[in-house]
């Protein structure tokens, strides 16, 4: 973890004072998984989730306020997790990029059903995919993905279904 630290900007460094190394490296430990896997499901690149990631980290790391509790401090990574792809994708670099990643990945090494999944999920409307990631991938239940997203429980069941009727159409064609 001291990686994290010597690679941080000194004015960050001198501004850390509600977490411990111990304690980033326990989230990391914790979080980066799911984390990684959000960013993927938004922005479908592999090579940006860790960036993605380690931005989300170190806004942890510098994050000033507290948090009422665990489930809080995993709502707010989320959240920025879900934030920094959007951005992420919607940068002119990256619309250049992306024809260039998907031409690499035709080569075969990943499965036709990934692939199919893949380009389905990306027919979807960002809403749409975002709770069918958090709900199937992550297995939160509408309720909780409705407090992550600050929407309704019935907006999150709506998009669930919109999003379920959507993949279907895609993969059935």
């Amino acid at each position: 973890m001291s990686v994290l630290l010597s690679e941080a900007p000194e004015n960050d460094r001198n501004e850390v004072k509600n977490m411990t190394e111990n304690e980033l490296k326990a989230d990391v430990e914790r979080y980066r998984p799911m984390l990684f896997r959000l960013a993927y499901s938004t922005t479908g690149d592999l090579s940006v989730c860790d960036d993605i990631v380690w931005e989300v980290f170190m806004k942890l790391y510098t994050h000033k306020g507290g948090f009422d509790s665990e489930n809080g401090k995993k709502a707010w990574l989320i959240r920025l997790t879900v934030n920094r792809s959007h951005n992420h994708t919607r940068s002119r670099w990256q619309k250049k990029r992306t024809e260039l990643s998907e031409a690499a990945h035709s080569g075969g090494i990943i499965s036709d059903d990934i692939i199919a999944l893949r380009e389905a999920m990306k027919t979807l409307k960002k809403g749409y995919r975002e709770v069918i990631f958090l709900h199937y991938f992550e297995g939160y239940t509408a309720a909780e993905i409705g407090e992550i997203l600050k929407i309704s429980t019935s907006a999150v069941t709506t998009r669930l279904q919109r999003g379920r009727r959507t993949l279907k159409r895609f993969l059935e064609d």
